[in-house]
């Protein structure tokens, strides 16, 4: 594997990454400031509900992705790919003007209308764009791919930045100004590929064709990613069913310092991808090995940041300070979902197992919809159904990890994963039970036992990572 691309790869996709978790900052520690409890909720809603305009494309995205991977620009077929695009928009459309439709006449109240239909609109401009992105990546592009995401994340900036000057107190033109950047990301990437376009047009029955072969590709990972997506959205969409849009307001706001993480870690996994497909199976296996056991011994060291991030946020929004309890249970989710991100999802696509994961991914949201309904119908309580979901995200990651180490024929890491498992009850029980530094101490004292257990596996993988880094 060439590192040197790699590392510059994973570069530029972490400052896109970098920007893109800045302007997210802005808006979870400034827009909440601003807006009252409500209206940020509704921002919130509109936000949550774009989280899932990926059903629309029905799995093309990912199957061009998929079938596309390691090709170059120059080996790829440019007809064939951009009259897949024209199929897609034009069924989406149908798609986009049929939620427009559905929330105008659904007496849904003012709000909520408005939000679904701006849901409907930005589907397809943000699905074309993503196409674009995706064939980036798929052929190895990815430093285009993220310039595109900086263009489309400081193109929201400015407006933000108004926004918040004039201290403008309602969510719609923050939602506007969100559409808005996704048409400039949507028309840069089409300059980036405007040689696609001069190619020319398939007949149309063959390029329904072709796009319906994608489809049925794509299709699993699709369903896989929403699978995943559903399993804290299903939690999401009781919990506004049956505690309000202020209490929804509240987690979001917590969720949404956990996806900071996450979103940077998922850059990680997207440069892998097309860089892993192009190398034999003894390194894909190495690589394997190697992230997953860096993985076990250092993330744990997140859970650390709880504390003084709890302190700093207490201080700067005293209002939400009865969204903090959330974190002690959301924070393990940067641990396992990261290391499910990077050494599972990826390995899965790699090795185009994305049946597997689909199946792994429904089976967890399944899990994450019986705890749900345990918590709102059965104990009333909203830490039933978060812990819920939690648990059901690390028993994926464990599975997961497991059933690729078998399938690698790579050395097992039982020991690892039950030391991270010991180590996220610990910090869980301490943070809810003891006061802030006696929780912290504890948690100081378990990891570095943790540590001096695996001394011989850390050492040898902070000397792996030096390698790599000498190339």
């Amino acid at each position: 594997m060439n590192y040197r691309s790699l590392a510059k790869n994973a570069g530029t996709a972490f400052l896109a990454q970098g920007i893109a978790m800045m302007l997210s900052i802005i808006q979870t520690l400034l827009v909440p400031k601003l807006l009252g409890t409500t209206q940020y909720g509704y921002w919130q809603l509109f936000i949550f509900y774009t989280g899932y305009v990926g059903f629309a494309h029905l799995g093309l995205n990912d199957g061009v992705y998929l079938v596309k991977g390691g090709q170059s620009r120059e080996v790829i077929d440019k007809r064939s790919v951009i009259s897949q695009f024209i199929v897609g928009i034009c069924f989406q459309l149908a798609i986009a003007l049929a939620i427009v439709f559905i929330a105008v006449g659904g007496g849904f109240g003012p709000d909520r209308e408005f939000v679904i239909v701006c849901t409907g609109i930005y589907l397809t401009i943000q699905n074309a764009a993503n196409y674009f992105s995706y064939l980036l990546q798929a052929m190895n592009e990815t430093r285009r791919s993220s310039y595109s995401t900086i263009v489309e994340r400081l193109t929201f900036l400015i407006p933000l930045i108004v926004l918040l000057v004039i201290r403008y107190h309602s969510y719609q033109p923050f939602v506007v100004s969100y559409i808005f950047s996704s048409v400039v990301q949507l028309c840069y990437c089409a300059w980036l590929c405007r040689d696609f376009f001069a190619a020319g047009l398939e007949p149309l029955r063959q390029a329904m064709g072709e796009a319906w072969s994608s489809i049925r590709v794509g299709f699993k990972l699709m369903m896989a990613n929403i699978a995943s997506s559903l399993i804290l959205g299903v939690a999401r969409f009781a919990i506004d069913a049956a505690w309000g849009i202020d209490t929804f307001g509240e987690l979001s706001f917590a969720l949404s310092m956990v996806n900071f993480f996450l979103a940077f870690v998922s850059q990680a996994s997207m440069v892998l991808f097309p860089a892993l497909r192009q190398v034999d199976a003894s390194e894909v296996k190495s690589f394997f090995r190697n992230a997953r056991d860096t993985m076990s011994v250092f993330f744990p060291l997140i859970y650390l940041l709880y504390y003084p991030m709890v302190w700093l946020l207490s201080l700067w929004l005293p209002k939400y300070a009865n969204s903090f309890i959330y974190f002690v249970f959301l924070i393990p989710i940067c641990v396992f979902d990261s290391k499910m991100n990077i050494c599972c999802t990826t390995f899965f696509k790699v090795l185009r197992e994305e049946g597997r994961l689909l199946w792994v991914n429904i089976w967890t949201c399944v899990a994450s919809a019986v705890f749900t309904l345990l918590g709102v119908f059965a104990f009333g309580s909203i830490f039933i159904v978060i812990g819920g979901a939690v648990v059901a995200i690390i028993g994926r990651s464990v599975w997961s990890e497991a059933t690729l180490t078998n399938e690698l024929g790579v050395s097992s890491s039982r020991a690892l994963t039950l030391g991270e498992l010991l180590l996220t009850l610990i910090f869980i029980v301490s943070a809810l039970m003891l006061p802030a530094i006696a929780a912290f101490g504890i948690y100081c004292c378990a990891y570095l036992l943790f540590l001096w257990i695996f001394r011989d596996k850390a050492s040898h993988l902070i000397a792996g990572v030096k390698r790599v880094a000498r190339r």
